[in-house]
């Protein structure tokens, strides 16, 4: 089947979706020219994946760190004061159990 020349046709009683025209409009441009909005669009796109995908992991190892320190910070002090307290209880046991 030979190419159709969609250029040459008068499309406007045709109804096309904007999909259609926009493919319409892309199969008329030169092999050059559509080479290059395809690189161009595909670049937009994947500086805007990659700017999305960055901030997801950043957001993930923020919160890693978050977690672990929320972790060492009741963990460590936390071990420390009832520690502490459990020494103080025992010498006020000591203290009774020896008078």
């Amino acid at each position: 089947m030979p190419d159709i020349d969609l250029n040459n046709i008068d499309l406007t009683n045709l109804d096309l979706s904007a999909l259609d025209r926009i493919a319409v409009w892309y199969g008329g441009l030169p092999a050059a020219v559509q080479t290059a909005l395809t690189v161009v669009v595909g670049a937009v796109v994947a500086y805007v994946a990659f700017k999305i995908v960055a901030k997801i992991i950043k957001g993930i190892v923020i919160s890693a760190i978050v977690a672990i320190l929320a972790f060492l910070l009741t963990t460590v002090p936390g071990n420390i004061i009832l520690h502490q307290a459990y020494d103080r209880v025992e010498q006020q046991v000591a203290t009774s159990l020896s008078k």
